[in-house]
């Protein structure tokens, strides 16, 4: 009898240890009920979720066996790209867009994320499905006309039901689907507010379904944060197949697309973009437009990039003034703050430069961003001429990693970024070892610099 008593006992423990509240909205955990969720604030969203333990019970139904393949049979199948006719768009995902494959488009308001999608629908010239849950279809008819864009092969539907999306994506059989945006979609069945963890999930996982059941390729336009990152739960980024990024500043007008996550493809190629009146417009000699305003005096060194498969040439500025704080300031655009740390450390004790009492600003000229080591050469040589306040040649340029220690080292692709420097007009460059192989444009003279020490010494 007291066996028996404690068999119940134990299994209402169990049961009870076998239940979490979970907030519908948010998807929050709690061990017991409470009548407001405190991670999103709603009232009335908690409910019962029974977690089940797989891995302590014995399952009695035998399950069919899953169909295996023999992966050497398969060879070397080549993934078949579908090219959009936006030559930076299709740089950044190696090649096009891929069918069944699905992509989420993220940035931060009023970058151009719809004015991208559109342009690439008018280029593809191929039948184009536009979902907005945002706009009408007269306010995506003025955006046409404001972009010059006919606009024949789209066809558009102003929808946040994912169920009606899929049976106009079977009817209409697509080969692209954009959707704008993922935010404004909800699935029927999930009782969560559009946009909620929940929401964003599900509507996620039928979009790929159907990009997988009909073939077509999904472009989804994601909200982000106030960090800049994709709104939502971490899931959203492993469920698709590649992650774009747009940015840029504004006033500026220049727009770079970024890849995060590309299955198909590669992660380090830049497209860059620039926004004018007829929308957004690629440019395809970077180089020239980060260096048509180039600063003339101390300050600015120009240096050679190697983003994806091109090398790109960028200002480096430099501002260096005395402080009147008690610690210095140290602020920097476009290059990694911790980074500017250990230079100035390395510029203090290994080549001299009394920087402790002066404030240091580092910009990376065209809102440009890059956190190549390759960089660390012409920021240190940028600093040292606003310090010195004389400025370097105009046809030089500078790169090349530098170590704690103050050694400056060999980049990869050194003949890439000659290349393009002697493309360009430059006749001079400051860089660390060169290999025994390496091919030297003849255009090109080398001051090859050992430390820090020499460099700093080079501009004095």
């Amino acid at each position: 009898m007291k066996e028996r008593i404690g068999m119940v006992v134990r299994n209402k423990l169990m049961s009870k240890a076998n239940i979490v509240y979970t907030c519908s909205n948010c998807d929050a955990q709690y061990p017991k009920w409470v009548g407001r969720c405190s991670q999103c604030g709603k009232f009335g969203t908690i409910s019962t979720a029974p977690v089940t333990m797989l891995a302590s019970t014995k399952v009695s139904v035998q399950s069919v066996p899953a169909a295996t393949v023999h992966l050497a049979s398969l060879g070397n199948q080549k993934v078949n790209y579908l090219a959009t006719g936006l030559a930076e768009f299709d740089r950044v995902l190696g090649g096009g867009l891929v069918a069944s494959g699905v992509l989420l488009l993220t940035g931060e308001p009023g970058v151009g994320k719809s004015t991208l999608l559109l342009t690439l629908a008018e280029r593809l010239q191929q039948v184009v499905l536009y979902i907005s849950g945002e706009e009408a279809a007269s306010q995506i008819s003025g955006r046409l006309h404001r972009l010059n864009l006919s606009g024949q092969q789209l066809h558009f539907a102003s929808e946040t039901n994912i169920l009606s999306l899929n049976q106009s994506v079977r009817n209409l059989q697509p080969s692209l689907v954009v959707v704008d945006s993922l935010q404004t979609m909800y699935v029927d069945s999930v009782a969560a507010e559009p946009g909620s963890p929940s929401q964003v999930r599900a509507v996620l996982a039928e979009l790929v379904g159907i990009a997988k059941e009909t073939g077509a390729a999904v472009v989804v336009i994601g909200h982000v944060t106030k960090e800049g990152v994709a709104a939502g739960p971490k899931t959203v980024e492993h469920l698709v197949d590649v992650v774009l990024s747009l940015e840029g500043v504004e006033q500026q007008g220049l727009r770079f697309l970024r890849a995060n996550k590309n299955r198909f493809g590669p992660t380090d190629e830049v497209g860059v973009f620039q926004m004018q009146e007829e929308g957004l417009l690629e440019v395809s000699n970077p180089s020239s437009l980060f260096l048509a305003q180039r600063h003339q005096g101390a300050g600015s060194c120009v240096t050679a990039l190697l983003e994806g498969s091109r090398s790109l040439l960028v200002e480096v500025q430099a501002l260096v003034t005395r402080s009147r704080l008690a610690y210095p300031k140290r602020a920097t655009t476009g290059f990694d703050f911790n980074r500017l740390q250990v230079l100035l450390a390395v510029l203090g004790e290994r080549a001299g430069l009394k920087l402790n009492f002066s404030d240091v600003y580092v910009n990376l000229a065209g809102g440009f961003r890059s956190k190549e080591p390759a960089l660390d050469l012409a920021v240190c040589l940028a600093i040292a001429s606003a310090y010195f306040k004389k400025p370097l040649p105009q046809d030089v340029v500078v790169f090349g990693e530098v170590g704690l220690g103050g050694e400056v080292r060999q980049v990869v692709a050194l003949e890439k970024r000659l290349q393009e420097s002697a493309r360009l007009g430059f006749t001079q460059a400051v860089i660390g070892a060169v290999g025994q192989n390496s091919k030297i444009p003849s255009k090109l003279s080398l001051a090859v610099v050992q430390n820090i020490n020499e460099a700093v010494e080079w501009v004095r």
